[in-house]
């Protein structure tokens, strides 16, 4: 005995067409989900390389960090060397002292520069402010502040 349904289409034209536009809007979307892969693996690859620069620049400035703080330790350091030092050798009790010792022996060339004029004056007839025609001596004056 032969079944009812054996030669008989299971199918009609309409079920056909349904069947082609689901396969090809499926084929479409694996297209379409493809190139969204595609393009997440390129952006995922352009991120890694971001980060990969991203992290050589943090280390870059964890470096620089470190050397500053390095160097502020030193600063420290010296500046606590420096403020133990207060005493007569310290670098300002010096310089202080210094100073003095320039001031009183400007002083010194003031008092023997205004002599030597005096003596260009009483010996070479020297005039300050200007110079005669007959005079023999030139210079050009001067007077230490």
């Amino acid at each position: 005995m032969k079944k009812a349904t054996e030669g008989k289409r299971v199918t009609n034209d309409v079920t056909v067409q349904l069947f082609n536009h689901t396969s090809t809007s499926i084929s479409g979307t694996a297209e379409s989900l493809r190139k969204s892969l595609q393009e997440l693996e390129a952006d995922l690859k352009k991120d890694e390389e971001g980060k990969k620069e991203y992290e050589t620049y943090l280390k870059q400035l964890e470096i620089r960090k470190a050397d500053l703080q390095r160097k502020i330790k030193e600063n420290n350091v010296w500046l606590e060397q420096f403020e133990a030092n207060q005493g007569d050798g310290s670098f300002e009790q010096q310089y202080k002292r210094l100073l003095e010792q320039i001031e009183t022996i400007y002083a010194g060339a003031k008092e023997f520069h205004g002599k030597g004029i005096d003596l260009l004056i009483k010996e070479f007839g020297y005039h300050i402010a200007f110079k005669r025609w007959n005079d023999s001596f030139s210079a050009t004056p001067f007077k230490p502040k």
